[in-house]
């Protein structure tokens, strides 16, 4: 069985507090894009993931399902990888949902949609809407999803040189004090191309080197209606009018960064 796990861009995200687990509550507007990481499973006697990079969170997806539902079954999981790495796009959560989704039909479990981004959020924040897919609203610890209508945009995403986990970006943010001057809800009405351009915002912008407001500076410098990071960075996405227009900016920037993608989102 071979998989598409299609990355993702936070058009909004506020961080709320930080909850007694641990963890953070948030509000986002969440949109798939069409760049994607390939997964191939196989029926196998042990657990192998084949992979160019570290893959903890297939392994660990894998071993979690097969400890709750008490199985001993072997799989084997080869992994092309396109989206970049700790960059905000949601590589390592849209890899967790798409082994949840394979293995559920490979290993016959006939878990429904509610189990499965259930046992997601239990992996990682964005595995249920890597699960859902589309446009969404999210909020709690990302396990409360609002399907929304979303819009075909044309995107521009670009990598800086450097990157960060989640663990120190959470920990950056709740060292440094910001103002908190937006909300994700203002967008979960927007239908145009224009609106969603005009509120994008990510918490996550105050922790960012001046590379990433370079970068944003770059994209609306060519042609970009708005630009944004994504998640908790340093990836960076622009929102062109037409795909003309994303596809001239693209050329024009990508051979100044290591990595520029002519993207579009996914409804």
């Amino acid at each position: 069985m071979r998989l598409k796990a299609y990355a993702k861009i936070n058009l909004t995200l506020d961080i709320l507090d930080k909850r007694i687990d641990g963890y953070h509550n948030l509000n986002s507007v969440m949109q798939q894009i069409d760049l994607y990481d390939e997964l191939t499973f196989k029926e196998n006697k042990d657990i192998v993931v084949q992979s160019e990079f570290k893959d903890d969170i297939i392994l660990k997806t894998i071993y979690k399902l097969g400890e709750s539902l008490k199985l001993e079954d072997g799989i084997f999981v080869s992994v092309k990888k396109n989206i970049p790495v700790a960059a905000g796009f949601g590589s390592a959560s849209a890899s967790a949902a798409a082994t949840l989704t394979a293995l559920n039909e490979l290993w016959d479990l006939k878990l429904g949609a509610k189990d499965l981004i259930n046992r997601g959020a239990k992996i990682g924040a964005d595995v249920p809407f890597c699960l859902t897919g589309g446009c969404c609203f999210i909020s709690g610890i990302g396990e409360t999803i609002e399907k929304m209508q979303g819009v075909e945009m044309d995107i521009v995403i670009v990598k800086p040189e450097y990157s960060i986990s989640t663990k120190d970006a959470y920990g950056m943010l709740d060292y440094k004090k910001y103002e908190k001057t937006f909300s994700s809800i203002k967008l979960r009405d927007k239908k145009t191309k224009k609106e969603i351009a005009e509120n994008l915002h990510n918490d996550f912008i105050n922790i960012q080197k001046n590379e990433v407001k370079e970068i944003i500076e770059d994209l609306k410098n060519h042609g970009a209606l708005n630009a944004s990071i994504t998640g908790k960075g340093p990836g960076v996405f622009g929102i062109f009018e037409n795909k003309n227009e994303a596809s001239k900016a693209f050329k024009q920037l990508k051979d100044k960064y290591s990595f520029v993608y002519l993207s579009k989102t996914i409804k």
